[in-house]
């Protein structure tokens, strides 16, 4: 029997705030930038992964 990989769907982010006066962009931002270099991080380290890995 062969197992099928199923594709998962994208990931999507949704951000939720408080009823505020102001928006703190900067922490925004900042709460975006580390997903995003996580997110790149993580893809990096399989690509690594997959190009050692014998076969």
């Amino acid at each position: 029997m062969t197992k099928r990989k199923t594709k998962r769907p994208e990931r999507r982010y949704f951000i939720e705030g408080d009823r505020r006066e102001t928006m703190d962009s900067r922490k925004l931002g900042k709460v975006l930038l580390a997903v995003v270099l996580a997110e790149q991080q993580r893809a990096s380290e399989a690509a690594e992964s997959s190009e050692s890995s014998p076969g």
